[in-house]
């Protein structure tokens, strides 16, 4: 018996021997971390003939959006004196007292950005400046990319833009701007 395990043990040997061969050529480095899609909304009106919103379907602005996917709007809320632009995360309040806001939902189709208030509410009297003329900026992210799995030094704030444009590597060079007229 022993005899017939030492032939084996050299066959196996030199099998496994020959199974090597050349290093194929290394792959092209991967980007480090999860990407967001970034577009713009420029000149949004909201008036009664569109009952107070814009309503505008992923696919129109070349955006793939996954059911798993989280969806980030944040409002172009003034320009600091150097010019940079100040960007505020929605629900953004409008009228506290009055309970009126900004406001977003989305679906892995569409999104639609409207102003919310209570049924009292008359949206005409608001001054043109909160319903004419407003940007948005819509962020699309991987939801599997949360921060449960990343250190406390890795996690992000959501309502600074800068931070999250730095963490999921936006770059504002791509960012597709979009005419709402």
């Amino acid at each position: 018996m022993k005899k017939l395990l030492i032939p084996f043990i050299f066959a196996a040997a030199v099998l496994f021997q020959s199974c090597t061969g050349p290093r194929g050529p290394e792959g092209p480095a991967g980007l480090e971390g999860p990407i967001g899609q970034t577009f713009e909304i420029e000149n949004v009106n909201f008036n009664s003939g569109n009952d107070w919103q814009l309503r505008r379907t992923f696919s129109s602005v070349n955006v793939g959006v996954a059911d798993s996917d989280v969806v980030l709007v944040y409002i172009l809320w003034d320009v600091a004196d150097g010019g940079a632009p100040i960007w505020r995360l929605m629900p953004q309040a409008i009228d506290m007292p009055r309970g009126i806001v900004y406001n977003f939902d989305f679906t892995p189709a569409d999104f639609t950005i409207f102003i919310d208030a209570p049924a009292s509410v008359n949206l005409s009297s608001l001054a043109s400046t909160v319903t004419q003329n407003q940007t948005f900026r819509i962020v699309a992210l991987p939801s599997d990319w949360s921060d449960a799995k990343m250190s406390a030094q890795e996690q992000v704030d959501y309502s600074d833009y800068n931070a999250v444009k730095a963490r999921f590597h936006l770059d504002e060079s791509k960012i597709q701007k979009i005419s709402a007229q």
